[in-house]
């Protein structure tokens, strides 16, 4: 199994004619309002990820027929996982990828991998996060005016006092842009690096497209495996969450911590005028 190098190119966008009307008969306004929403697409920010299932008759070619296509495309293997004996073994072998591919690339990549092996399945699904990240470069520029400010302000100050309360509010608010610039960085690392899941297995002549079953062992380190993935996807995710999110929780935190202090207070209070209360009664008892 080897799969074919060379890749069609992507087809060219025409251009409208001198007298507004080009090959596909748009007029000059349509072809103004197609311009338009293509922009507004492409100024959307959506993270991809593909899952691919393979199978082939020729393990070891497809094993390098599919590193090959990895290096052609720019990409890089996140993990690669080879299971199984050697090519005279019974057992059939099984192998797993998590490859990053150039996000421009990823739909050529997916539709490649048939030249890789038998696809049995392919899917691909977009997470938009187009609102996170440019409500995140806001937030930064408002801050980077926030800290313009407080650093006018800390150069003319004479008061100690101010001086640190300045100094205390400034360090919060570079903290929070580099927080900010750090989640940007991350999501361009995703945007720029689609994510494909690869599943290849080993076939035999005589089945053709009927695997051996898998061992309960088998099953239980392939589950595992997906499993430990998942929890790390999850884990990234809630990073990236908490990243965004830190300043609202230690708000939250600070006025539940407030809240609580008041209470136990206010039961304080109440328990001191109990006893008072009790004392007064108690003398007038005696007085009687």
């Amino acid at each position: 199994v080897a799969y074919d190098s060379s890749y069609p190119e992507a087809p060219q966008a025409a251009a409208p004619a001198e007298n507004g009307y080009g090959g596909s008969g748009l007029g000059e306004s349509d072809y103004k309002e197609k311009v338009s929403a293509d922009n507004i697409m492409s100024q959307r920010k959506i993270i991809m990820e593909g899952d691919v299932s393979l199978e082939t008759l020729d393990f070891d070619d497809s094993i390098n027929a599919m590193d090959q296509l990895i290096k052609d495309f720019g990409g890089f293997a996140e993990a690669r996982n080879v299971k199984g004996k050697s090519r005279n073994s019974r057992t059939l072998r099984y192998a797993s990828y998590i490859i990053r591919v150039p996000a421009e690339s990823f739909e050529l990549v997916l539709k490649s991998m048939g030249g890789i092996g038998t696809v049995l399945e392919s899917s691909s699904n977009g997470t938009d996060i187009t609102d996170r990240y440019y409500d995140a470069q806001t937030r930064i520029r408002t801050l980077k005016v926030q800290e313009e400010t407080l650093l006018d302000i800390l150069a003319k100050s004479t008061n100690l006092e101010d001086v640190i309360m300045l100094e205390s509010r400034l360090a919060e608010v570079r903290y929070e842009i580099e927080s900010l610039e750090n989640t940007i960085k991350n999501y361009d690392r995703l945007l720029s690096f689609s994510r494909i899941n690869v599943y290849i297995q080993e076939v035999d002549d005589k089945t053709e497209t009927k695997p051996e079953p898998e061992t309960l062992g088998e099953r239980i380190s392939r589950t595992f495996a997906q499993s430990v993935d998942n929890f790390k996807r999850g884990f990234e995710n809630f990073l990236v969450w908490l990243v965004y999110s830190w300043i609202n929780i230690i708000l939250s935190l600070i006025v539940l911590g407030i809240a609580i202090i008041v209470v136990k207070k206010g039961k304080k209070r109440l328990r001191k005028k109990s006893v008072q209360k009790e004392e007064i009664n108690s003398e007038e008892d005696k007085n009687k």
